[in-house]
């Protein structure tokens, strides 16, 4: 009977209305014959229809039903009083890398970890309007959470381009989490607090703008089979690497 409903839909799934139905309907088949075994209590099949037909409520009250489990079967859905928001596809957008203004530079900063506290690697570049690159760096962090791997980034990056005297600054992240720390200092954050205050008083020295970007659109990483992200091979072809302050250092203990 179950393999019947699930397959009596082209749009067939484990969650599908189709699918959970029958289990439903096994499941309170069999406590309305518990019911009338030890209980006492009629056996009534429109009482099993009544035991679904609530607990499909309920799972609509909770927001578990979504329209996607009754797909096919909307009209069925709108029959027991289940309403679905039609969802309006979102129309797709360019992600590219954006120069920074005239006299300004731009410094795109990535960080990960393999596993939420695990081997983690930061890297960054730091490009002009024409898109030269003036600055590279990547190295690796030791054990750490990904938020650490991305604030160190942009700190080092930043500390980077204060020594080089490249400013004023924006920075680009990819993690809208990490703006929400700088912009409410975090003081809570133990963990990270330390590279907080670095970025804060950085952000000071270098007139630096820090901004959201896509991943996509800062032209600087590509993630390895490892989950780390990692420079394209293209930066290090021959006589290019020249022309980068390449940089690969270990964390220090103050880090």
């Amino acid at each position: 009977m179950v393999h019947f409903w699930r397959y009596s839909t082209p749009f067939h799934s484990d969650l599908h209305i189709r699918t959970l139905i029958p289990f439903l309907i096994l499941w309170f088949t069999w406590t309305q014959r518990n019911a009338a075994k030890y209980h006492g209590i009629p056996f009534s099949t429109d009482g099993i229809i009544l035991e679904v037909q609530h607990h499909l409520r309920t799972l609509y009250a909770a927001r578990t039903l979504t329209s996607t489990q009754w797909k096919g079967d909307l009209y069925q859905a709108a029959v027991m009083g289940f309403i679905f928001c039609q969802t309006v596809p979102r129309a797709p957008s360019i992600v590219r890398w954006c120069a920074p203004s005239p006299s300004w530079f731009k410094l795109n900063t990535d960080g990960s970890s393999l596993g939420n506290l695990g081997l983690a690697r930061a890297a960054g570049i730091i490009r002009d309007l024409t898109g030269h690159v003036h600055l590279a760096y990547q190295f690796a962090l030791g054990i750490g959470t990904s938020m650490l791997a991305k604030l160190t980034a942009v700190w080092q990056g930043m500390e980077l381009a204060l020594t080089h005297g490249l400013a004023p600054l924006v920075v680009e992240v990819d993690a809208t989490t990490v703006i929400s720390l700088l912009k409410s200092h975090a003081s809570g954050m133990w963990e990270v607090q330390h590279l907080i205050m670095h970025i804060v008083r950085l952000q000071q020295f270098l007139v630096a703008d820090v901004q959201h970007v896509f991943k996509q659109g800062s032209l600087t990483f590509a993630e390895g089979n490892d989950g780390f992200t990692t420079w394209p091979r293209s930066f290090f072809r021959r006589g290019f690497v020249a022309g980068f302050g390449v940089m690969s250092t270990t964390r220090g203990e103050d880090d």
